[in-house]
This record gives structure tokens, sequence and C-alpha cells, in this order.
């Protein structure tokens, strides 16, 4: 804002200047054709003043409702676009303000000197000072135009509405009184984001959203780093910042000291509730937003907000099962099994649920006939078990124990299930791990020859660890890597 506004003074002031030095050249030319001295134009006759009077008024009142129109067209147009709090921030603005008033002062000033003037009194003063303030209305116009067009511009009510939310968690940590005073505006705020992300998908406005979302990580990182020195009473969860929640639910964001991150991950879902299945692009950059910010110390550390990112990850997925969109499906579960392979070393009991949840929400999408999800994610849960054996985590064994049960309720496997296991296998093999290879060796006996042939040699056929398509993750999650593709091999021909 501050660079803003000293490109617009800048503007300001280039702009008299050369319109000084332009009436200034046209007079002196103008004097010395004509061989008078250089002086300026006496004023001495009341019909000359009131000549002059009538044209500063004709055209400060012209450039006052080209600018009035400007604003009271294209402000209100914004607001309603994406935010009502656009107009909050231009009344506060100080060059709108500024600008605004200068420009019916001059008229003022104009308009005074022409009611004071008479037959015998030219107000002088008066009038030199309107030409003066004229010159700089007329410099004015073109920079607060532009200024106003940029300041109407998304990023830049992301950017406002970012910076005086964190302005409320800095005037709580200094002034403790207020805390509980300043939670009701920052509530109100931060709502304010999911507006502008929910619009700007109405309106296919992908940069605006995906921003809208950024814009919220920074605010949570702002917040993070005074949270420590607020009060206590600013933790107090207040009925109304979460309405259809219940007292019960209300009490426990109390308790935990949470109600803003709870706040600030509830408009990650509804940008989320936009975005599916329209807009995929916003589904990843939610999904790796909220995984950035569970990996932050501050999150680690608190058990109460490591598991609120998970049951916001879980949230996720189960929105975008209930809108059957498997390509969203694939993208939150990405970043919800990096985030568990993150967190899993150091919270074993956190990594081993979110592997129960892994199994549970595939069970929901294979009961919806949705193979491909079902599919995908084991993948993703042996990933995490293969990540948890390589750190030689705690909770490695019964994360492979999971793992097999993976495919247990089905009454006929799925080869893309299987497929995941066998790769897991391999990464065993190639490094001296022969029990935990031996256990998933088990589970293929009973398996039809037909359909163990099938999946060895479609493994073995795929070569690119890129996808063949463009995707979220441009991998192919049936890629073997070259050094355990022996061992994959020597796998399935010792069943």
């Amino acid at each position: 804002m501050k660079q803003s506004i000293f490109k617009f003074v800048e503007g300001v002031l280039a702009l008299a200047g050369a319109l000084l030095l332009l009436f200034a050249a046209e007079l002196v030319i103008d004097l010395a054709a004509q061989g008078r001295p250089l002086a300026l134009p006496p004023t001495n006759d009341i019909v000359e003043f009131r000549h002059l009077n009538n044209l500063y008024n004709r055209s400060l009142n012209q450039l006052t409702g080209v600018i009035f129109t400007t604003v009271a067209i294209a402000v209100p147009l914004t607001a309603n676009m994406y935010s009502l709090k656009f107009l909050e921030f231009f009344i506060k603005d100080p060059v709108n303000t500024i600008a605004l008033i200068f420009v019916i002062l001059t008229n003022a000033n104009n308009t005074w000197a022409g009611y004071v003037a008479s037959a015998d009194y030219i107000p002088a003063l008066a009038l030199n000072v309107t030409s003066v303030m004229a010159l700089l209305c007329y410099a004015l116009a073109f920079p607060y135009l532009y200024y106003v067009f940029r300041f109407l511009h998304p990023d830049t009510l992301l950017e406002r509405l970012a910076d005086d939310t964190a302005a409320q968690f800095a005037a709580a940590s200094r002034r403790p009184a207020r805390a509980g005073d300043l939670r009701l505006h920052t509530a109100e705020s931060i709502e304010h984001f999911a507006n502008i992300a929910t619009r700007s998908v109405d309106r296919i406005d992908r940069n605006t959203a995906i921003e809208s979302v950024f814009a919220l990580d920074r605010v949570m990182r702002q917040y993070w780093k005074v949270k420590s020195a607020l009060a206590e009473d600013w933790f107090t969860a207040d009925q109304s910042f979460f309405l259809g929640y219940s007292s019960a639910a209300i009490a426990d964001f109390t308790a935990s000291r949470s109600w803003v991150e709870m706040k600030l991950f509830g408009q990650f879902y509804e940008a989320l509730r936009a975005a599916i299945p329209r807009m995929p692009e916003l589904t990843s950059v939610v999904a790796e937003t909220l995984r950035k910010l569970g990996l932050e110390q501050t999150a680690r550390a608190d058990p109460a907000l490591r598991e609120l990112v998970m049951e916001y990850f879980n949230t996720f997925v189960r929105l975008a099962l209930n809108r059957r969109d498997a390509r969203s499906v694939f993208a939150v579960f990405n970043q919800y099994r990096a985030y568990a392979e993150a967190i899993n070393d150091e919270s074993p009991e956190l990594g081993q649920e979110i592997a129960y949840y892994f199994q549970y929400y595939a069970q929901i999408a294979r009961d919806m006939q949705m193979t491909f999800v079902v599919e995908a994610v084991a993948h993703d849960l042996g990933a995490l078990t293969q990540a948890a054996w390589a750190a030689n985590a705690a909770n490695r064994q019964r994360l492979l124990e999971r793992f097999l049960e993976y495919d247990a309720q089905a009454s006929t496997p799925l080869a893309g299930v299987k497929k995941a296991q066998a790769i897991l296998a391999s990464y065993f093999l190639l490094h001296g791990q022969d029990a935990p290879a031996q256990r998933i060796r088990e589970t293929f006996i009973p398996l039809d020859a037909a359909f163990k042939r099938q999946a060895q040699m479609d493994l073995l056929h795929i070569k690119r660890d890129k996808y063949w398509e463009v995707s979220e993750r441009r991998i192919n999650i049936d890629y073997v890597p070259e050094e355990q593709r022996q061992k994959l091999n020597e796998f399935f021909e010792g069943l």
C-alpha cells in the first residue's frame, strides 16, 4: 500500500510540474510575440474575473463528475463481484479520502470566490489559490484513476484483507485488555477470504481463487508468530463465530485454543466446496496449503492442531467422494500421504490412525464403484508403509499389517491393489527385508495364476516414471524404479 501511495504522489507532482512548465512556456511565448512585459495577466476587471471564474467552474465540475462517476460505478461493482469488504477498505484508504476531498474543496473555493466578488472587489487571493488547486486537480486526475483501478484489483483486496487481519492479531497481542473485543472483527474478516474464492470460482477466475488460498496461508503464519503472546480472553470461542456448531464443539475450540485455526481451515473447506469438480487446480492448492501449514513447527508441536489438520484432510476426502470426483480425491490423497509420511516418525500413533482412514475411505470408494480411487489410495498407503520402513519408524510393522488388510473385505482383489503390494515387496527384497516380503508373498499364493502373471507383465511393461497424460502428480503410480525391477520379477517368479 505504501508503494502505491508513493507512486500516486510522484505521478501527481510530475504531472503538475509538467503542466506548470507547459503553461509557463505558452505564456512566455505569447507575451514575447506581443512585445509585452513578462507578467501574469491582470484580473482587475470584474467581467474578466467572472469569465475566468465560470471557466474554472465548468472545467472543475466536469473533472469532478468524471472522478466521482468512475468511483461510484467501479467501486460498488467490484465489491459486488468479490466482497463488500472492498467498500470499507476504499473508504478508509487515505489516498481516496484526500483526493476526493481535495477536488470538492477546489470546487468550493472557486464557488466562494464567485460569491464574494463584486464590482468594487475582486478576490485575487482566492482566484490565485483556485488556479493552483485547479492545476493540482488536473494533475491528480490521471494518477488517481490509475490508483483506483489498481486499488480495485482483487489481489490488492486480498493483500489489504490479509494485512487488516494480521493487524488485528498484532493489536490483540499489544493490548491484552482488548483481545476479547478484537476477536469478532477478526472472525468477520477471515470469512471474506472464502467469499472471494467462491465468487472467483463462479467466474472461472483461477488466479484470484488461488491467491485467496495463498492469502489465508500468510494470515495463518502471521497468527502463529504472535499466538504465544495473546491474552487468555482471545482464545475463548464464541457461538457467533461458528454458526451451526454445537455448544460442545465451541467449548472444544476454547479448550484447545484453536478457534482461529478452525476458522481459517474452514475457509479452505468453503473454497474447496466451490472448486470441486469445477476447478481442480484450486483443489490441489488447497490440499497442498493445508499440508504445508500442518508441517509448520507450531502445528506439529500442538496435538490439537495435528488432529485438526488430519480432520480437515478427511473432510476434504469425504467432500470429493460425495461429489464423485476421482481427480480431486487423487489430488487430496497425494498431499495427505505426504503429510502422513512427514509426521509419522514423530507421531506414529497419528500415522497409524491416518493409515486406517486410508483404508476406510477406500472402502467407501469401493462401495461407490470408484475403482480407480481404491487402487490409487492403495499405492499411497504402500508408499506410506515404505517410508515408515525406510525411516525405521516404530509403527512400521503395524502399517504393513494395515496395508495387507487393505483389500481383505473385497470378494475379488483389485489388480491395482495387488500391484501396490508387489511393488512394496520388491522394495523389501532390494533392501534385504525378507520377512516382510514373505508376509506379502503369502497373500499372493491363493490368487489365480493368470491374475498374478498379468500383474507381473503390467508392472514390468511400464518403464516411464511419468504418467503418459498430464496429471497433478506427474508420476505413474505403477512405475517401479529400475533398481527394483529385478527383485519384482523375482517376487513373481517365486510365487
